[in-house]
Order: C-alpha cells, then structure tokens, then sequence
C-alpha cells in the first residue's frame, strides 16, 4: 500500500467511527465516579501532608496498633489525590481519572505502532476491527479505573511498555558497528524508564512490577544480542547499567532501603482480601479477562507463525514472555487483570491485523463488500451512540459528582453513632475503616482500616480475619483489645454470635450494617441515655455523596 493510500484509509469515515467508539468506550468503561473504599483515607492523608503536618509516619488512628510504624509508601498519590480533590472537588478528580485513562490508551497505541511497524512492514491496522478490540481491553481495564494508587501503576506500565517497545526497535535496528553516540541513542527510551521508576515508586507498590519488565527486558536484549552477534560487551553494560540504575531509583523515597524490605515482607500478607483472590476458569464475573486471554494467546501465536522474518520475530522475545507471566499473575490475583490487558494490546492488535490480512488473502471471498463496510461501520456507530447515551443518562441522574452505595459504607451507622454521642474504639470491616476515619477523625480509632500491612502487625491481621470467618479464636477482636463499638456488615452474617454475647448491647441496624457496643463504665451513661431516647432513629440522612 503506497502513502497516498494510507493516508486516504487513515482519514476515512471507518476512521472517525472507529475513534467514536473507542472514546465512547473509555468514557463509560473509564468515567466511573464511584468512590473506592480507600478514597477517604487517601484523601485524609495527602491533606494532612497539604496542611504542613508532613508525612505520616506513626499510626494515630487505630487502638489495635497505637504508635506503630506507618509505611505510607503511596503518600505521593495521597498528595496528588487530595491536590486535585482540593483544586475542583469531584470534577476535578473525575477530569483527572479521565486524564490519566485517555494516556494510558494513547501509551498502548505507541507500543503497538512501534510493534506494528517491524511485523507489519508498517502497514496500517484496520480500525473498525482495532476499535473493537480496544473496547475489549477498556472493558477488562474497568475494574481497575478507580480513584486509588493503582490508577498510577497502570498509567506507568502502559508508559514503560511504550518505551521499551522503542528501546527494543532500536536496538535491533542498530548496525553492530555502530559507536557509542547511536548506542546511547537507541537505549535513550529504555533510559527514560529510570526517572519514570522513581516516581512510580512514590505513588505505588506497584512500581516492582516496573522494575522487574525492566530488568527482564534488558536480560533479554543481552542473551539475544550475544545470540545473533556474538559478545558485544558495551551493549551488555549498558544494558545492565539501566537495569540496575532502575532497581537503585525507587530508593529516592522517604523510607529509603526499608521500601524495599517493607513490600517483600508483606506480598504475601493478602490472602482473604477478594481482589488478591484468584480468577478460576469459567468464572462469569472475569468473563472479559478470560476472552482477552484467548484472543491474545491466538494473536500471539499467529504473529509467531506468520512473521517471515526471523530478524522480526525477535522483537517478540520480550513482550511475549511478558504477557506469559501477565497472564498468569492475573488469574493468580484479580487485581492484576488489568496488567495483562495492557501488556496484552499490542500483541492483540497487531495479531489481530495478521489475521485478518491472511485470512482475506487466503479467501478473498471475505472481504467485505462496501456495502456490508458500511453496514458495519453503521453498527459500530450505533454502538458507540449507545454507549454515549448511557453515560450521558448517567450524568443527568447522578450529576458529576462522587458517590458511594448506601448499602456499600455504613452511612447511616456512622450517623446513629454521632447523633448519640458513641465515640472511642469501632471495631469496623476494613473497607470501612476509611470511612470512620474520615467521618469521625480524632474522636474515634479503628481496629482496622485499608492500611492494612502498612501498619497493622500479622496478629491484628489475624485476629481481625478469625472475627470475620468465625472461626477458632474469633472473640479476640473483642476480648484482647479496648473495643468499645463493634459495627459489622450484614451480609457477613457475624451478628448471630455478637447477639449471644452478654458483654455486648444491640443498639441499631440498617440494610447496611448492625451496630453493638460493649458494655464498659465508658458507655454505661451513653446505654443509659439511649434507652431513654424516645426514637433513636431521629438522626440525619446523608446523601451518599464523597465526602
């Protein structure tokens, strides 16, 4: 295909559809405004650090572990979070999330034009086909777009991908007796990961997924360049020496080495949180995830068939690894689903056009006629008008701004607790407990809140899953700590063993959650005041609106 073409399939209709649809997909895969359980604490901890209390670094809100040591190893997110939440509240945190989505795609696109020009002698991907695998990676991308710090790791990924995609092209295209001027060149990209690496470690934990690409990446470019060209020992050390100036970068942070040593001794500490749990086979819920996986499993491996040149098909050496893993660590954590997809898009797109291309070769018969074209592009548009249309309804009914289920927090709970004067410690579910941080501040402390490792020790961890499973030693919770109010989630169905409790009082119950409080000298006058109360129901309703 000459340039005249390209430019004139570019600038088609199929083009604009294709561009509408992908946009029409990220607004309403993307354009969530649901609050994440974790939003209030992070919101509340970047103010503090805006107000001049500096980094949190002991615990103030807990009694299960007052005084200990506070990892806030996302305290850049926090930061940027409560900015922008400050500077134009719920719009300007939707704008952002937006922002950062409409990236990540144009991040993704990069990665797999680069991609696309070795395999594909740069022909052009056909964009109705394109668009709709793309809405299949926003779609599996949904679970992930919240306002939380993983939004962060996923926009740098995505960035790092599109870096070493470059980094990788270059170098193989590099002549092997070029000087160091072209070498520096070449890896200049792959460079430009290190400074993206210290960031990243501010904002997430997430960043080691960003240091391991990269050393896997360059261990690769290492053992391949000595495959095909013998020992080529400055590539190699300049190789090595981004890999380890990527591994020293996330040093640059307030904890220093102890970063490193806090993640490694609490990766294993998410056993019973759901998103930690894994993805099992056939599971309707990650229905999406799973069609990814084949799809991308098909692409990969037609690319890998249909490539003729062997030059072409070490740019895969890399990448296709990478998904390997991606896709293993998805189904081993939900969480990480949303890792694979973006690690996935090039491989699928580019994957996808081979196909396409052989199968129109091979049958001629289908290539659709402009009639038939047309008629797809029309259902696409249609498509993406719907999707439009959805999210504009979406806007009318709810407004712009952040909300949360009544049933999903326990807003009214809180409610009742205030009204009636019912302070001190709350033993709350860990979703929760950045709710009461936010809503109660200084006149109550948690059991546990979403902090989690950051700083509670394994034993609070423990006693807090053995009061919610039930199981052996359950009584803990409220038996070795100062428990004053015990709150629980309706649904966990924990209240029937708090009810056969003596210690314990019965004071309220919603759709959402049941409310008990201990029976102390501290809450005798509160008890006694409340069974005076004539209807303890009288307290407000707050519409469930961040904050």
């Amino acid at each position: 295909m000459n340039e005249q073409a390209r430019n004139s399939e570019r600038s088609s209709p199929t083009l604009a559809i294709a561009i509408l649809f992908v946009v029409a997909a990220g607004l309403h895969f993307l354009g969530g405004m649901g609050a994440d359980p974790d939003l209030w604490a992070h919101i509340h901890y970047g103010g503090m650090i805006l107000d001049g209390h500096g980094l949190p670094r002991v615990d103030v809100f807990s009694y299960s572990a007052p005084g200990a040591a506070f990892y806030d190893h996302e305290w850049l997110a926090d930061l940027v979070l409560a900015g922008v939440w400050r500077s134009g509240g719920a719009i300007a945190l939707g704008a952002f999330k937006l922002l950062i989505g409409a990236a990540i795609v144009l991040a993704l696109l990069d990665a797999t034009r680069t991609l696309r020009r070795e395999l594909l002698a740069d022909r052009p991907l056909e964009p109705l086909l394109s668009a709709c695998l793309l809405v299949l990676v926003l779609a599996v991308l949904h679970p992930g777009a919240t306002f939380r710090p993983q939004l962060f790791t996923m926009l740098f990924l995505a960035l790092e991908l599109a870096l070493l995609a470059r980094a990788d092209l270059r170098l193989r295209s590099m002549h092997s007796g070029a000087g160091g001027a072209a070498l520096v060149s070449a890896l200049a990209p792959a460079g430009l990961i290190v400074p993206l690496l210290l960031v990243w470690a501010n904002l997430h934990g997430g960043f080691l997924v960003g240091v391991g690409i990269l050393g896997g990446w360059a261990g690769v470019a290492i053992l391949r360049l000595y495959w095909i060209q013998g020992p080529r020992w400055n590539v190699a050390a300049m190789l090595a020496a981004i890999a380890v100036a990527g591994a020293l970068a996330p040093l640059v942070n307030p904890y220093g080495t102890e970063l490193y040593t806090y993640l490694w001794r609490t990766l294993g500490m998410h056993e019973e949180i759901s998103e930690w749990q894994p993805v099992t086979l056939g599971d309707a819920n990650f229905l999406r995830y799973q069609v990814l996986v084949v799809a991308t499993v098909l692409a990969a491996g037609l690319v890998l068939l249909r490539v003729p040149s062997g030059r072409a098909r070490t740019s895969l050496a890399w990448l296709v690894p990478l998904a390997a893993v991606a896709a293993l660590y998805g189904y081993r954590h939900q969480r990480h689903t949303v890792l694979f997809a973006e690690v996935a898009t090039p491989l699928l797109l580019v994957g996808a056009e081979q196909a396409r291309a052989w199968l129109v070769w091979r049958w001629p018969v289908l290539v659709p006629q402009p009639g038939v074209r047309r008629l797809l592009a029309g259902g696409i548009a249609a498509l993406a008008l719907v999707q439009l249309a959805i999210v504009t309804q979406r806007v009318q009914s709810e407004g712009l701004a952040v909300r949360f289920g009544r049933l999903d927090y326990p807003v009214d709970a809180v409610a009742f607790l205030e009204r009636h004067g019912f302070h001190g410690n709350l033993a709350v579910p860990f979703e929760w407990g950045g709710y009461v941080i936010n809503k109660m501040g200084e006149r109550s402390r948690v059991f546990i809140d979403g902090r989690f490792e950051a700083v509670y020790p394994p034993a609070v961890i423990d006693d807090y899953f053995r009061f919610t499973s039930g199981i052996a030693g359950w009584e803990r919770m409220i038996e070795a700590y100062p428990t004053d109010v015990v709150v629980v989630q309706r649904w966990r169905n924990i209240h029937p063993r708090l009810f056969a409790r003596a210690d314990l009082e019965y004071v309220y119950s919603d759709p959402a959650a049941l409310v008990f409080v201990r029976r102390n000298a501290a809450t005798a006058p509160l008890l006694a005041r409340l069974a005076a109360t004539p209807d303890r129901n009288d307290f407000p309703r707050y519409a469930t609106v961040f904050p």
